[in-house]
This record gives C-alpha cells, structure tokens and sequence, in this order.
C-alpha cells in the first residue's frame, strides 16, 4: 500500500526538527501502515520521528522502499525505539525481522511494548536468547545478539542498534547474507555519535548521500562550543516534549566536566564525532580562546620531539610576554620517512642562535638522537612531564598562554587524552597509538620551561 506523504513544512515545529543531515521525502510511502500501528501502539509521533519514519518507509513508484539503507543518529533518550516499533509492528503482517544490539535491553523493548496489543494468534516467546515474535501469515521478529549475530538466518528487515560499538566489519560481513535473498530488504541502523574506531558508523556516513541511503542524522553543529545549548537543541530534538529537558542535560554536562569527560558528553548528548572516549587533555574551545597577538620573542624556551616511528618531529617555543603571559610558537614540524634528524638539527640550532633560546626540553626515550646537538638542554619525563602537562592545561584554561600561528598544535590536541598516573595527577598521551602529537609534546616542554623563573637569564646560543 502507498500513501502520498503529508508535506513534511505542515508546521513550524516540524521544520526546526529536521536533521542537520538528512535526506529529501519521496511522495508516495506506506507511511500510512506507520500511522496505524502507531495509533495501535497509543505512541504520539514527534515531529522528528514523524520525519525518520516518513523516510524510513518511502517506497518507489513500484512500492519497493526507496531506501535499502536507513540510519537515524540522534543522542540518547531522544526516542529512536518509538521509530522501530511502528516499523516492526508493520512488519509482523509478513516480514521476517532480525533485531541485534549491543545490549539485548534494547531489543527487548521493543519486544515487551509489542506484546500486550499483539492479535490473536501471534506467539511471544520471552525467554533469555529465544526472544521472538510470530504471526500467523509468516511475519517474525526475532532479537539476536551482536556476538552471535545473524549468520546462518534470513530476513527481509535487519534493525542494527547502537552502530557506533561496531569496531570491525565481521558482524555486517556475517549480517549481510541474511537479507541479500530477500525481495524487498531494508537495513534499519540506530546510534548516537562514535569514534574513529566505529568502522561500520563510519562508513555508512560516508555513504550519506548516495542512492538508496536514507542517513539521517540530529547532531550539535561542528563550531559550536560543548556547553552551547543551541547545539543541545539540534543534537536533541525531543527537547521540550516531555522528560527529556535542558536541566537535566546541564545536570549531565555537570556531571561529565566534573569527571573530565566531556568526550562521553559529546558522544551521547551532543552527537557528535570525537577521536576518543579517553577524557581529552584540553577543551578545543579553550585553546582556541588564547589565539591572540604575539609580542616579539625574547629570551624563549625550546621544545622538541620526535615520534617514536621516526617519521616526525615538531619544536616549539615559549617565552615570558610583557603581561605576563606565555607567548607560544611552532618554530618547526617535519615529516618523513625517516626524517632527517641532522638537517633538522641544524636548523633548529640557526633558530635557537638567533631567537636566543635558552634551554631545550626533550624526551630521553624518544628525542635523545635530536637533544644531543644542543649546548644546554633539560630531560622532562615522569612525573616532571605529569606535572609540565597538568601546567599546560591549567595556563591555556586561565588564558596565561597566547598562541598566533600554531596550526599543527590545534590539529593534534584532539587526539591527545589525559592518561591518569597517580591520584589526580594526569600526563598528555596519545588517544590514539597510530596518531603522533609531537607539536602538543614539544609545546608542553617548551611551556614548562618558559614559565620557570630561573629561566631568565641572558641567551646562550
């Protein structure tokens, strides 16, 4: 059956709940099947879920869906499941359906809302692995779990929820046959925001755009700060329609910068994409608040290092501004494969002469090669690296740092986390081991010796 669409401008209320990325309507869909089992279900649809469904069953001109592929990302406690089970009820009329999540509490809430109004005739089995629905006609839905997945079963509707715990493609790969026969198949995807390492997420946004992907997503705009609560608006759009509220996301936000994770914060409530859960060790909006205007550099401390591959090297320099603030530079970044550690030398040590910096900071693991060819140099490592990047932190969150061009720093500081040493104490690590910091490691040391006060003398090179 198809149906011609309600124009999706009907109110004010539905156009401030479309997505930030999404896809345009097709005019005949079975939306009206959506409706009568929601009225069934007694669910009033929001405006936004209204709009996912609407692109969820939009169907062609000959009454296939329109969209073999289907992801709503919004955050969580939003709604997502009241989008499925107006699906699912649908497709108990003669879809076999393949329900698989992370947590099986998912799954089975759906399971448990359709069974009180299911006809006579259907069977519930509830049983913990064996969660299933049947109609008399052939429809089924069946609950899975991720680590079993769904090898060996066939389906015409495959729901994977929380898509972004997908690490790897070995479940879609085993997943993927089980719809592959059928003649009308649909994949229905539900998430919030992941990770780099959410493969599967990744990809299918990726694919945004393409013919037969309906990618809809409600996420907080890239420039918008964490605590913006235009961002909370657009990454929640069930804000103002009960439950969820704006007190309770400050509640949350509270809650996560109190623990330093804030990367949870942004994942789950704002939407939105971060390199790591690890908790980061710096907000980019407060780095990008000391960008300012740098007085000349005078009597400057230098820090340097190299990745550990050998395939990069950074240096920054740091000196005491008339203020009292630190002015901070990227006086070098080199790549390689290997990088030249002589020519760098050389050319660090015709900055150091002329800057007149006045001591070098590097790692004895991993920059002794570089170190050795400067006159006066100090090794930070341990506990005086914990306590150099704990003072970094704190010198860009009271704005005592100011930073003019310092592009490879501002690239690196989302992929450096806070790694916990002991008690509350932290260091600056990498979030993720193939992605070197080397600008944020050479600005730390350069930062921690510039604010020393026995660093004050005349220059030495």
């Amino acid at each position: 059956m198809t149906a011609t669409l309600p124009s999706l401008q009907r109110s004010q209320e539905a156009s401030e709940s479309l997505p930030r990325m999404g896809v345009a309507l097709s005019p005949t869909s079975r939306i009206a099947e959506a409706y009568d089992a929601a009225e069934r279900l007694g669910l009033q649809l929001r405006p936004w879920q209204d709009y996912a469904l609407q692109a969820i069953t939009a169907t062609d001109s000959n009454g296939q869906w329109l969209y073999r592929e289907a992801a709503v990302i919004a955050a969580r406690q939003n709604g997502k499941t009241k989008i499925l089970l107006p699906r699912v009820m649908m497709g108990l009329a003669g879809e076999r359906m393949i329900h698989a999540a992370q947590l099986r509490e998912i799954s089975r809430e759906v399971l448990m809302q359709l069974a009180p109004i299911l006809p006579k005739g259907y069977k519930l089995r509830q049983a913990n692995g064996q969660e299933s629905i049947t109609s008399p006609n052939g429809g089924m839905y069946r609950v899975v779990a991720k680590l079993r997945g769904a090898r060996g079963l066939s389906a015409d509707l495959l729901i994977v929820d929380e898509l972004r715990e997908f690490e790897d493609f070995d479940f879609m790969a085993a997943a993927e046959p089980a719809v592959s026969a059928a003649d009308n198949p649909q994949v229905l995807y539900m998430s919030n925001a992941g990770t780099d390492k959410s493969v599967v997420l990744n990809d299918l946004r990726n694919r945004a755009g393409e013919p037969g992907v309906a990618y809809m997503e409600w996420s907080a705009a890239p420039h918008r700060a964490v605590d913006d609560r235009e961002g909370w608006r657009e990454a929640n759009p069930s804000l103002g329609f009960g439950g969820l509220s704006e007190e309770r996301l400050q509640l949350l936000y509270d809650k996560y910068q109190a623990a330093g994770e804030l990367a949870l914060f942004e994942t789950e409530h704002l939407c939105r994409w971060v390199v790591s859960m690890q908790p980061r060790l710096v907000a980019d909006t407060a780095w990008q608040q000391c960008r300012g205007t740098l007085e000349a550099v005078t009597f400057p401390a230098m820090g340097i290092s190299v990745d550990p591959q050998g395939k990069r090297a950074s240096a920054a320099m740091a000196w005491k501004q008339s203020d009292g603030s630190i002015g901070l530079l990227v006086s070098a970044e080199v790549t390689g494969n290997p990088i030249n550690v002589v020519e760098l030398a050389v050319d660090l040590l015709d900055q150091a002469m002329t800057a007149g910096v006045q001591m070098v900071g590097f790692d004895p693991w991993t920059d002794a090669h570089l170190a050795r060819h400067f006159p006066l140099t100090e090794a930070i490592n341990g506990q005086e690296f914990a306590n150099a990047s704990e003072r970094f932190v704190s010198a860009i969150e009271t704005k005592a740092i100011r930073w003019q061009q310092a592009d490879s720093i501002s690239a690196d500081l989302p992929y450096v986390a806070r790694k916990v040493t002991t008690g509350r104490s932290y260091m600056a690590d990498r979030a993720d081991p193939d992605r070197p910091i080397t600008a944020v490691l050479a600005a730390i040391r350069a930062v921690w010796l510039a604010s020393n006060p026995q660093l004050q003398a005349p220059a030495v090179y």
